[in-house]
């Protein structure tokens, strides 16, 4: 071959086809409707040092494994996994955790965080949900504890195959996070393996104000700066604490698509010192917001009853929603058949099955269902 056609070979991959139907984006995670996310990208959270970071993973892990979980509904109102996304990938997302910096004690409180809001055993392990702790990670001569991080997160990503990475945080896979080039060849790396892999990566970074300007801090070093250009998404975690009264921030610094609007949290005691993750909607506690009411428990009642004759059992949560009160009661609201389903939880008129849809127990009426 001449060199000009062996030049044409080598770009032939990287040229684009205007005949070629190149697939379509799906992401990971919904905010109150807008996608956010891209699965085949990286992303990056970011925030001042005890500003929340760990409790926004907790959440999107939880909206990951579990969307329809009643906690994670009553906790996270409006954050899920898209409906689109879930159908392209024929299963509820596997994720893979990475902690570098906390204690093994901390960062089992994380986990078990996790498992109460999708209303997990918080000692069972989830099949769907691994976790990595690589604080104690020790150098040797001929491998630094960075690389070794770094190797056993690639290795972990080959042999768990999740669908999301959270890698809690970058700083410790690097050197030196000030030099231009090991921060350009890390993340290169990571896109690499976000877009081969088909998975998202979250990587948590400190933000490094600039002095007198916070507005306009960005992530720490040469690798923040690097990150923050080949990100699809940049959340930013920022503490507001008034007296006793603390409350997160969480708001979208880089988006390829539509900007989210922000979501407000604060830590509850509903499982005592864990801490649960709730947000806020209008920086008022989601108690004090008007509730969807459940239609009557009589109706209610009846559309089971209907649903024991016409279809198979068990039932998944969602076919529950689908098949008994949107084909049955004629209830079209999300939210409402949402009310609805929890309702029959509390009137006992569902048990817990022993089969599972999607790692998750599926629900059957009682034998004593009352007619």
């Amino acid at each position: 071959k001449t060199s000009e056609e062996l030049h044409r070979a080598e770009i032939a991959p990287y040229l684009l086809d205007a005949r070629e139907n190149y697939p379509e984006t799906y992401c990971m995670f919904e905010y109150n409707g807008v996608p956010f996310s891209a699965i085949g990208g990286i992303q990056a959270l970011s925030g001042q040092k005890k500003n929340g970071k760990t409790f926004v993973i907790a959440q999107l892990i939880a909206a990951c494994l579990a969307p329809d979980a009643p906690r994670v509904h009553d906790n996270l109102p409006g954050l899920t996994v898209p409906q689109r996304t879930l159908e392209y990938l024929g299963h509820l997302p596997k994720v893979l955790w990475v902690d570098t910096e906390m204690e093994k004690l901390n960062s089992a409180k994380v986990l078990r965080r996790v498992h109460w809001l999708i209303g997990q055993d918080m000692n069972v392990p989830h099949e769907r949900f691994s976790a990595l702790c690589l604080r104690t990670v020790e150098s040797s001569e001929k491998e630094p504890a960075h690389k070794k991080r770094w190797r056993l997160i690639k290795l972990a990503i080959d042999i768990i195959h999740p669908d999301i990475v959270f890698i809690d945080g970058i700083r410790d896979i690097i050197g030196n996070f000030n030099d231009n080039e090991e921060s350009a060849q890390l993340v290169q790396e990571l896109m690499a393996i976000a877009e081969t892999k088909n998975i998202c990566i979250w990587n948590v970074l400190h933000l490094n104000p600039r002095p007198g300007n916070d507005d306009e801090s960005k992530m720490r070093g040469h690798l923040g700066t690097e990150l923050g250009n080949k990100v699809t998404d940049t959340l930013i975690s920022k503490k507001d604490k008034r007296g006793a009264n603390v409350k997160f921030t969480v708001s979208q610094q880089d988006a390829r698509g539509k900007d989210l609007e922000d979501w407000v949290f604060e830590v509850t005691d509903q499982a005592g010192s864990l801490g649960i993750p709730r947000i806020i909607a209008g920086g008022q506690p989601t108690a004090a917001t008007p509730k969807v009411m459940p239609d009557s428990r009589a109706d209610i009642l009846k559309w089971i009853n209907e649903g024991l004759s016409r279809h198979n059992w068990p039932m998944s949560r969602k076919n529950i929603k689908e098949l008994i009160f949107k084909e049955i009661g004629g209830v079209t609201n999300k939210d409402r058949q949402q009310a609805d389903l929890d309702a029959a939880i509390n009137y006992g008129f569902f048990v817990e099955s022993t089969q599972k849809a999607n790692g998750y127990a599926m629900l059957m009426p009682p034998d004593d269902l009352p007619f």
